[in-house]
């Protein structure tokens, strides 16, 4: 290298040292201020994660909790919501007579009901409700998804249909009403879905 160039390289780094004596950087977020008069990014080299050095801070990489991810993140004990608490039913009898309240059942769209089991149901229940998903033959052990055509769910009322959707099927409902956690492979969707979209699903497998 020339004695000029080699001179150019030293001055460069030396300018670049002296950025880095007087800068102020965050080395979680790469975000650099020096004298509060230039702000830029820096390359991120976190402790952890796939990537040895990150220019751009990802969402991807930032922790997080998805709505089905264990441990799931429940609403605290007794929290209402800000849409108000919905009914609330202390047995299977209960929920055997409540009825599709009058307003949700005057909006139904099928469409929407249909996109809500296409979303949360069809990977383990089917295109057809038959229970056969194509989740089902990864499904080595304990109780497979139902199949939502049979007499069994057919010849259940409404409000019984509303509390299997919410309490994680049959078998989800009855470990929680004998008062033992539920190992259903289905989750709650009283967590996941409002009041009215339950109610909808119960209208969809109806064929309605």
């Amino acid at each position: 290298m020339p004695r000029s160039s080699r001179h150019i390289a030293a001055v460069a780094l030396a300018v670049i040292m002296s950025l880095f004596a007087v800068a102020c950087y965050n080395a979680k977020s790469g975000d650099t201020e020096v004298y509060g008069i230039a702000r830029f990014k820096l390359p991120v080299v976190p402790e952890t994660g796939s990537h040895r050095v990150m220019v751009f801070s990802e969402m991807h990489y930032q922790p997080k909790f998805e709505s089905q991810d264990v441990p799931r993140l429940l609403p605290a004990p007794d929290s209402v919501p800000v849409t108000g608490r919905e009914p609330q039913y202390n047995s299977l009898e209960e929920y055997r007579e409540a009825a599709i309240p009058e307003q949700i059942a005057q909006g139904y769209n099928r469409a929407h009901a249909a996109e809500l089991y296409s979303v949360n149901c069809q990977v383990c229940h089917g295109v057809g409700l038959a229970g056969d998903g194509p989740v089902v033959p990864y499904m080595t052990r304990g109780v497979v998804p139902a199949n939502l055509n049979s007499d069994a769910t057919q010849n259940s009322t409404d409000g019984e249909l509303f509390a299997f959707i919410g309490e994680g099927g049959r078998q989800g409902y009855a470990l929680i009403e004998a008062g033992q956690p539920s190992n259903s492979p289905m989750p709650a969707f009283k967590y996941l879905l409002s009041e009215e979209e339950r109610w909808a699903l119960v209208k969809f497998l109806r064929g309605e």
